[in-house]
């Protein structure tokens, strides 16, 4: 029969002797969140569209990975069609995205998508528009 351990022998191990410590906070309390993105965002016009359904105007931003919006009919589903125009590309980029965030504003419900499918020149496109300004 196998010896059965003593249960303070673990209370007695040696503690870790220096504590850890972070170098820096990585959340600082003064730092807003548009500081804390990767990318910059810039207001736009959306057309949005989920799987079945007719196409709807929204406001929101625009990132090189990813957009968001406000609207009062947030998507049922994780994946939506976005539609939208920028000045440094000719028509209309359509990208697809898959939904990674929902928040509820006094507006409506705020939805984050990041691109799953969108052209890699209309993607070129939309930093070159971000290095204008």
């Amino acid at each position: 029969m196998p010896e059965r351990r003593v249960r303070t022998e673990r209370r007695l191990r040696p503690l870790i002797e220096e504590p850890l410590e972070r170098k820096r906070d990585r959340r600082a309390a003064n730092t807003s969140s548009a500081e804390r993105r990767d990318s910059p965002r810039r207001a736009i016009a959306l057309d949005v569209r989920e799987p079945g359904k007719k196409a709807r105007s929204c406001a929101g931003d625009l990132s090189v990975e990813g957009a968001s919006f406000v609207t009062q009919a947030p998507p049922a589903g994780d994946v939506v069609q976005l539609m939208f125009t920028v000045p440094t590309y000719v028509g209309p980029i359509i990208a697809q995205g898959c939904i990674v965030g929902r928040k509820g504003t006094f507006t409506g419900t705020q939805v984050s998508v990041a691109f799953t499918d969108i052209d890699v020149e209309a993607q070129l496109a939309i930093a070159q528009w971000f290095d204008q300004v």
